[in-house]
Protein backbone atom coordinates (compact mmCIF):
# COMPACT_ATOMS: atom_id res chain seq x y z
CA UNK A 1 0.00 0.00 0.00
CA UNK A 2 1.63 3.39 -0.97
CA UNK A 3 1.62 6.18 1.41
CA UNK A 4 -1.52 8.02 2.59
CA UNK A 5 -2.41 11.27 1.51
CA UNK A 6 -5.36 11.12 4.18
CA UNK A 7 -4.39 10.57 7.23
CA UNK A 8 -6.94 10.58 10.43
CA UNK A 9 -5.64 9.75 14.00
CA UNK A 10 -7.91 9.38 17.20
CA UNK A 11 -10.69 11.66 15.68
CA UNK A 12 -13.18 12.72 18.28
CA UNK A 13 -16.32 14.94 18.05
CA UNK A 14 -18.75 15.88 20.61
CA UNK A 15 -21.49 18.29 19.85
CA UNK A 16 -22.69 20.54 23.13
CA UNK A 17 -20.23 18.94 25.33
CA UNK A 18 -21.14 18.73 29.34
CA UNK A 19 -24.75 19.64 28.43
CA UNK A 20 -27.92 17.65 28.58
CA UNK A 21 -27.76 18.10 24.94
CA UNK A 22 -24.44 16.47 24.56
CA UNK A 23 -23.44 14.12 21.35
CA UNK A 24 -20.33 11.91 20.79
CA UNK A 25 -20.55 11.56 16.92
CA UNK A 26 -17.22 10.53 16.13
CA UNK A 27 -15.45 8.28 18.68
CA UNK A 28 -11.86 7.10 18.00
CA UNK A 29 -12.13 7.31 14.24
CA UNK A 30 -8.49 5.93 12.88
CA UNK A 31 -8.37 5.83 8.96
CA UNK A 32 -5.63 6.35 6.33
CA UNK A 33 -6.42 6.30 2.68
CA UNK A 34 -3.39 6.11 0.35
CA UNK A 35 -2.92 8.67 -2.86
CA UNK A 36 -6.20 8.12 -5.35
CA UNK A 37 -7.73 5.07 -3.48
CA UNK A 38 -11.66 6.11 -4.13
CA UNK A 39 -13.40 4.93 -1.08
CA UNK A 40 -17.06 4.83 -0.35
CA UNK A 41 -18.48 5.49 3.33
CA UNK A 42 -21.88 4.07 3.92
CA UNK A 43 -23.84 3.60 7.70
CA UNK A 44 -27.52 4.37 8.67
CA UNK A 45 -29.03 8.15 9.58
CA UNK A 46 -26.69 9.09 12.23
CA UNK A 47 -23.64 6.82 12.06
CA UNK A 48 -21.41 9.93 11.73
CA UNK A 49 -20.87 9.77 7.72
CA UNK A 50 -21.35 13.49 6.96
CA UNK A 51 -19.68 14.38 10.22
CA UNK A 52 -16.70 12.58 9.36
CA UNK A 53 -16.78 14.74 5.76
CA UNK A 54 -16.97 17.84 7.58
CA UNK A 55 -14.15 17.53 10.17
CA UNK A 56 -12.17 16.51 7.02
CA UNK A 57 -13.24 19.80 5.37
CA UNK A 58 -12.37 22.10 8.36
CA UNK A 59 -16.53 22.86 9.11
CA UNK A 60 -15.59 23.06 12.81
CA UNK A 61 -13.04 22.31 15.21
CA UNK A 62 -12.26 18.93 16.56
CA UNK A 63 -12.79 17.71 20.10
CA UNK A 64 -9.49 15.18 19.68
CA UNK A 65 -7.31 13.85 17.07
CA UNK A 66 -5.77 14.77 13.86
CA UNK A 67 -6.19 15.57 9.89
CA UNK A 68 -2.93 15.08 8.06
CA UNK A 69 -3.01 15.85 4.20
CA UNK A 70 0.31 14.62 1.98
CA UNK A 71 1.71 14.37 5.59
CA UNK A 72 0.66 18.28 6.88
CA UNK A 73 -1.37 18.20 9.77
CA UNK A 74 -4.11 20.87 8.34
CA UNK A 75 -6.36 19.54 11.67
CA UNK A 76 -6.13 23.71 12.86
CA UNK A 77 -6.85 25.17 9.17
CA UNK A 78 -9.93 27.32 8.75
CA UNK A 79 -12.68 25.40 5.99
CA UNK A 80 -11.78 28.83 3.87
CA UNK A 81 -7.74 27.43 3.60
CA UNK A 82 -8.60 23.80 3.18
CA UNK A 83 -10.83 24.67 0.15
CA UNK A 84 -7.61 25.36 -1.42
CA UNK A 85 -6.75 21.57 -1.88
CA UNK A 86 -10.03 19.80 -0.69
CA UNK A 87 -12.94 19.75 -3.37
CA UNK A 88 -16.60 19.05 -1.90
CA UNK A 89 -19.87 18.03 -3.93
CA UNK A 90 -23.10 18.14 -1.87
CA UNK A 91 -26.14 16.37 -1.81
CA UNK A 92 -28.15 19.56 -2.55
CA UNK A 93 -27.01 20.93 -5.94
CA UNK A 94 -27.81 24.40 -5.61
CA UNK A 95 -24.62 24.46 -2.52
CA UNK A 96 -21.91 24.24 -4.63
CA UNK A 97 -22.55 26.68 -7.11
CA UNK A 98 -23.49 30.53 -7.08
CA UNK A 99 -26.73 30.96 -8.85
CA UNK A 100 -26.54 34.72 -10.31
CA UNK A 101 -23.07 34.06 -11.78
CA UNK A 102 -22.77 32.55 -14.80
CA UNK A 103 -21.11 29.09 -15.62
CA UNK A 104 -17.51 30.77 -16.66
CA UNK A 105 -17.63 32.90 -13.32
CA UNK A 106 -18.06 29.79 -10.76
CA UNK A 107 -15.37 28.22 -13.00
CA UNK A 108 -13.13 31.05 -12.81
CA UNK A 109 -13.53 31.20 -8.77
CA UNK A 110 -13.00 27.25 -8.38
CA UNK A 111 -9.65 27.61 -10.56
CA UNK A 112 -8.67 30.83 -8.55
CA UNK A 113 -9.64 29.26 -4.94
CA UNK A 114 -6.32 27.41 -5.13
CA UNK A 115 -4.42 30.10 -5.51
CA UNK A 116 -2.94 33.02 -3.42
CA UNK A 117 -5.32 36.10 -3.19
CA UNK A 118 -4.80 38.99 -5.37
CA UNK A 119 -6.10 40.93 -7.89
CA UNK A 120 -5.85 38.94 -11.54
CA UNK A 121 -8.31 38.91 -14.65
CA UNK A 122 -10.84 36.15 -13.63
CA UNK A 123 -11.80 34.77 -17.13
CA UNK A 124 -8.77 34.73 -19.40
CA UNK A 125 -8.63 33.24 -22.98
CA UNK A 126 -6.46 30.14 -21.42
CA UNK A 127 -9.17 29.05 -18.91
CA UNK A 128 -11.65 29.57 -21.03
CA UNK A 129 -10.51 27.26 -23.23
CA UNK A 130 -9.53 24.98 -20.46
CA UNK A 131 -13.14 25.39 -19.32
CA UNK A 132 -14.57 24.07 -22.31
CA UNK A 133 -12.04 21.27 -22.04
CA UNK A 134 -13.16 20.21 -18.50
CA UNK A 135 -16.91 20.44 -19.77
CA UNK A 136 -16.87 18.87 -22.90
CA UNK A 137 -17.07 15.37 -21.41
CA UNK A 138 -19.98 16.06 -19.44
CA UNK A 139 -21.92 15.30 -22.45
CA UNK A 140 -24.17 17.97 -21.55
CA UNK A 141 -23.44 21.07 -23.67
CA UNK A 142 -22.11 23.37 -21.38
CA UNK A 143 -18.81 23.86 -22.82
CA UNK A 144 -21.04 26.31 -25.37
CA UNK A 145 -23.48 28.01 -22.75
CA UNK A 146 -20.29 29.69 -20.30
CA UNK A 147 -22.08 33.07 -20.27
CA UNK A 148 -25.44 31.63 -19.15
CA UNK A 149 -26.21 32.01 -15.48
CA UNK A 150 -25.90 28.90 -13.49
CA UNK A 151 -29.79 29.29 -11.52
CA UNK A 152 -31.03 28.43 -15.56
CA UNK A 153 -29.23 25.20 -15.77
CA UNK A 154 -31.45 21.85 -14.47
CA UNK A 155 -30.43 20.16 -10.80
CA UNK A 156 -28.53 17.38 -13.05
CA UNK A 157 -26.52 20.05 -15.26
CA UNK A 158 -25.80 22.24 -11.65
CA UNK A 159 -24.69 19.07 -10.27
CA UNK A 160 -22.48 18.18 -13.21
CA UNK A 161 -21.15 21.99 -12.59
CA UNK A 162 -20.05 21.64 -8.89
CA UNK A 163 -18.27 18.02 -9.70
CA UNK A 164 -16.35 19.53 -12.61
CA UNK A 165 -15.41 22.91 -9.98
CA UNK A 166 -14.62 20.64 -7.13
CA UNK A 167 -11.96 18.63 -9.83
CA UNK A 168 -10.95 21.38 -11.99
CA UNK A 169 -8.22 22.55 -10.03
CA UNK A 170 -7.04 18.38 -9.10
CA UNK A 171 -7.20 18.77 -5.61
CA UNK A 172 -5.50 16.74 -2.85
CA UNK A 173 -8.85 15.47 -1.73
CA UNK A 174 -11.83 15.39 -3.19
CA UNK A 175 -15.16 14.74 -0.78
CA UNK A 176 -19.10 13.48 -1.92
CA UNK A 177 -21.57 14.17 0.25
CA UNK A 178 -24.20 11.89 -1.09
CA UNK A 179 -24.36 13.81 -3.78
CA UNK A 180 -26.39 11.97 -5.91
CA UNK A 181 -29.03 11.45 -3.57
CA UNK A 182 -31.41 14.59 -5.04
CA UNK A 183 -31.24 13.66 -8.17
CA UNK A 184 -33.57 10.97 -10.38
CA UNK A 185 -32.53 8.04 -10.47
CA UNK A 186 -31.28 8.53 -14.00
CA UNK A 187 -29.69 11.80 -13.54
CA UNK A 188 -27.99 10.43 -11.01
CA UNK A 189 -26.58 7.24 -12.91
CA UNK A 190 -24.75 9.95 -15.19
CA UNK A 191 -23.57 12.02 -11.99
CA UNK A 192 -22.08 8.78 -10.78
CA UNK A 193 -20.51 7.37 -14.19
CA UNK A 194 -19.12 11.02 -14.25
CA UNK A 195 -17.56 11.11 -11.30
CA UNK A 196 -15.89 7.55 -11.65
CA UNK A 197 -14.45 8.86 -14.75
CA UNK A 198 -12.72 12.24 -13.38
CA UNK A 199 -11.90 10.53 -10.38
CA UNK A 200 -9.45 7.73 -12.33
CA UNK A 201 -8.54 10.34 -15.18
CA UNK A 202 -7.34 12.66 -12.54
CA UNK A 203 -6.42 9.88 -9.86
CA UNK A 204 -8.06 11.91 -6.74
CA UNK A 205 -7.75 11.15 -3.27
CA UNK A 206 -11.60 10.18 -3.01
CA UNK A 207 -14.04 9.97 0.14
CA UNK A 208 -17.81 9.25 -0.97
CA UNK A 209 -20.81 9.16 1.94
CA UNK A 210 -23.92 7.34 0.44
CA UNK A 211 -26.89 5.60 1.84
CA UNK A 212 -27.09 3.52 -1.30
CA UNK A 213 -25.26 0.37 -0.86
CA UNK A 214 -25.78 -0.84 -4.09
CA UNK A 215 -23.75 2.51 -4.98
CA UNK A 216 -21.07 1.72 -2.54
CA UNK A 217 -20.61 -2.10 -3.97
CA UNK A 218 -20.08 -0.88 -7.29
CA UNK A 219 -18.36 2.47 -6.53
CA UNK A 220 -14.80 2.67 -5.03
CA UNK A 221 -11.58 0.45 -4.25
CA UNK A 222 -12.96 0.24 -0.52
CA UNK A 223 -15.51 0.21 1.50
CA UNK A 224 -16.13 1.40 4.58
CA UNK A 225 -19.40 1.26 7.21
CA UNK A 226 -19.69 3.52 10.12
CA UNK A 227 -22.30 2.80 12.97
CA UNK A 228 -22.05 5.17 16.33
CA UNK A 229 -19.62 7.17 15.12
CA UNK A 230 -17.16 4.73 14.44
CA UNK A 231 -15.96 2.76 11.28
CA UNK A 232 -17.14 -0.99 12.14
CA UNK A 233 -16.33 -2.38 8.68
CA UNK A 234 -13.34 -1.40 5.60
CA UNK A 235 -13.53 -3.74 2.88
CA UNK A 236 -10.73 -3.58 0.51
CA UNK A 237 -11.85 -3.93 -3.28
CA UNK A 238 -11.14 -7.55 -3.29
CA UNK A 239 -13.63 -7.97 -0.39
CA UNK A 240 -16.04 -5.65 -1.92
CA UNK A 241 -15.84 -7.67 -5.19
CA UNK A 242 -17.13 -10.80 -3.30
CA UNK A 243 -20.55 -8.84 -1.65
CA UNK A 244 -23.97 -8.64 -2.69
CA UNK A 245 -26.33 -6.05 -0.78
CA UNK A 246 -28.22 -8.36 0.91
CA UNK A 247 -24.34 -9.64 2.29
CA UNK A 248 -23.64 -6.14 3.24
CA UNK A 249 -26.89 -6.06 4.82
CA UNK A 250 -25.60 -9.35 7.21
CA UNK A 251 -22.55 -7.76 7.87
CA UNK A 252 -24.48 -4.82 8.91
CA UNK A 253 -26.95 -7.04 11.19
CA UNK A 254 -23.40 -8.43 13.01
CA UNK A 255 -21.77 -5.26 13.53
CA UNK A 256 -24.56 -3.18 14.12
CA UNK A 257 -27.01 -5.52 15.84
CA UNK A 258 -30.33 -3.31 14.53
CA UNK A 259 -32.92 -4.03 11.81
CA UNK A 260 -33.42 -2.46 8.63
CA UNK A 261 -36.63 -2.28 7.72
CA UNK A 262 -37.68 1.51 7.61
CA UNK A 263 -33.39 2.49 7.25
CA UNK A 264 -33.13 4.49 4.19
CA UNK A 265 -30.45 2.24 3.69
CA UNK A 266 -32.47 0.48 1.68
CA UNK A 267 -35.09 2.48 0.65
CA UNK A 268 -32.33 3.92 -2.05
Amino acid sequence: MSAAALEIKGLRKVFFPGTANQVVALEQIDLAVPQAQFVSIIGSNGSGKSTLLNATAGTFPLTAGSIELDGRDVSKLAEHVRSRFVGRVFQDPRAGTAPSMTIEENLAIALMRCKRSGLRRGVTKQRRALMREQLGPLGMGLEERLGAEVNKLSGGQRQALSLVMSTIAEPRLLLLDEHTAALDPKVAATIMELTGAIVAEKRLTTLMVTHNMELALRWGDRLIMMHGGRIVLDLDAEQKKRLGVSDLIAKFHEVAGEAFAVDRLLLD
